[in-house]
């Protein structure tokens, strides 16, 4: 997008543009909201339901480890703290939640769950569907 600060550079006659260097806080929304429905669509096809507590848990994980990727060095000390921070929950209860969300699809079609990996996983942990989902979404993009 283009900014509307036109410098006209007298010796060529060229208009030169000045580009916003900060996307505007509309820019950032619709990432955003972009970056959320890739998330969901990646966690559904997982077939974890929408009504688990961990469901919209590993939603929001996914969507902070897209945007700060240092979070997935540390899951357990940083990622599980800010979610239970953001959520008013602990971190205890976070993690058990996203748990009890990735066994329940497994235990329902581990076909399903098999089918998003590349390799042979069996119930997959918490860190690796967060990994996975970031690298698949960053290879979409």
């Amino acid at each position: 997008m283009l900014s509307n600060n036109n410098v006209i550079n007298e010796k060529q006659g060229k208009m030169k543009y000045h580009l916003p260097t900060v996307p505007s806080s509309k820019d950032t929304e619709l990432l955003t909201e972009q970056l959320e429905k890739t998330v969901v669509k990646f966690v559904q096809k997982l077939g974890i339901r929408p009504n688990l507590n961990g469901y919209h848990l590993l939603v929001r994980a996914i969507v902070l480890a897209v945007q700060s990727p240092q979070l997935l060095r540390s899951i357990t000390k940083e990622l599980y703290p800010k979610l239970a921070m953001d959520q008013g929950k602990n971190a205890r209860s976070v993690e058990r939640n996203m748990r009890k969300a990735i066994e329940s699809a497994y235990e329902y079609d581990p076909q399903r769950v098999q089918s998003v990996f590349y390799y042979k996983v069996d119930k997959p942990f918490i860190s690796e569907v967060i990994s996975m989902a970031v690298e698949s979404i960053r290879h979409e993009q």
